[in-house]
C-alpha cells in the first residue's frame, strides 16, 4: 500500500487530469466547489488531504459518473488520508522532512550525495545522536531521542523484502571528521562496510584529492518511484530549508550531477578500502 504522502500526490494528478480535460480553470472550480483556489492547488499538488465530501463535489464538477472510477478515487482519498508511522514525530520533525520520509518509504532507488555526514539511513544511533546534539543545542533530551528512533525507523526500509536501491556517494569528509568521538565514529565507519555488503546498498567516496567536484553546491537526494505518474524527485538540503523538486527538466539536471559524481567517486570497492582504513586509524 502506498504511503500517505504518495496516496496523496497520486490523487492530486488525477484531479488535476480529470480538471484539465474537462478545460476547467481552478478559478471557475473554487467558485464551483466551495474550495478555495489556494485549497485546490494544494490538493493538485499532494499537500492537502481531500475529505470525502469534498471529493464527490470535485467529481460532480468533473463529470466522473463511472461507478469504478469513483470508487477508485475514493480508496485513492482513503489512502491519502491515514496516518503515517512518522506522524507521532510530527512536533519534532523538522520542516519538511515528513514529506521526505513519506516520499522515501515509497522510493525504489534512492540516490544520495552528502558532503559532510554520512547518510540518515546508514547512520549508527550513537552518530545521530551526535550530529543532532552537535546541531541543535537548544533540543531537549526527550526530543534528541524522539529524532533518534526516527531515524532508525526509517532504516527499516532498507530491511524490507523487497528494499529501494540505496546509492550513497559521500565526500570523503563525511568519513574523516570524528563525530562523536573516535570510538563512536570507528564503529560508524564499520557499521557502512556492513550495510554495503547488501546488493541493494552501495557506497562510493569523493576523495579530498580530487579537488573540486560535480556535488560541491551541496547535498542532494534523487527519489524515483515505480509509479509512472509520480515522477522523480530531488530533496534538496541546506541550513537556509529544505525543499522539493519536482520540473523534469531540473529533476534531468540533477541525475546528470549524480552520474558525475558516480564517475568521479572512487569505485564501491575503493571507497570500502578507504572506509575501512579510516576505521582502522581511528580504532588505534
Amino acid at each position: 500500500m502506498a504511503s500517505p504522502t504518495v496516496g496523496r500526490r497520486r490523487l492530486g494528478i488525477e484531479l488535476r487530469k480529470l480538471r484539465e480535460q474537462k478545460k476547467l480553470t481552478m478559478e471557475r472550480v473554487a467558485e464551483d466547489s466551495g474550495l478555495s483556489e489556494p485549497t485546490l492547488s494544494r490538493v493538485e499538488n499532494g499537500k492537502r488531504v481531500l475529505k470525502q465530501v469534498e471529493l464527490r463535489g470535485l467529481l460532480d464538477l468533473y463529470g466522473v459518473s463511472d461507478p469504478v472510477q469513483q470508487q477508485r478515487l475514493r480508496d485513492m482519498a482513503k489512502v491519502a488520508a491515514e496516518d503515517a508511522w512518522w506522524d507521532q514525530y510530527n512536533d519534532v520533525l523538522p520542516s519538511g522532512l515528513g514529506s521526505y520520509v513519506g516520499l522515501e518509504a515509497e522510493a525504489i532507488a534512492l540516490r544520495s550525495y552528502s558532503d559532510h555526514l554520512v547518510h540518515g539511513l546508514l547512520q549508527t544511533a550513537d552518530y545521530c545522536r551526535a550530529v543532532i546534539d552537535a546541531g541543535d543545542h537548544r533540543a531537549g533530551e526527550e526530543t534528541v531521542e524522539s529524532r533518534i528512533r526516527l531515524r532508525m525507523q526509517r532504516q527499516d526500509l532498507l530491511r524490507k523484502r523487497r528494499p529501494p536501491l540505496l546509492r550513497a556517494i559521500m565526500d570523503e569528509a563525511a568519513i574523516r571528521r570524528p563525530i562523536g568521538g573516535r570510538s563512536t565514529m570507528a564503529a560508524q565507519l564499520r557499521h557502512l562496510v556492513e550495510a554495503a555488503e547488501s546488493p541493494d546498498v552501495s557506497v562510493q567516496i569523493i576523495p579530498f584529492a580530487l579537488g573540486a567536484h560535480s556535488g560541491i553546491d551541496g547535498r542532494f537526494t534523487l527519489l524515483e518511484f515505480d509509479d509512472s505518474e509520480v515522477h522523480q524527485h530531488v530533496y534538496v538540503e541546506s541550513v537556509a530549508g529544505n525543499i522539493f523538486i519536482q520540473k523534469r527538466q531540473a529533476v534531468a539536471e540533477f541525475r546528470e550531477r549524480f552520474d558525475r559524481l558516480q564517475m568521479e567517486a572512487l569505485s564501491p570497492q575503493e571507497s570500502l578500502t578507504l572506509i575501512t582504513k579510516a576505521a582502522e586509524e581511528y580504532e588505534r
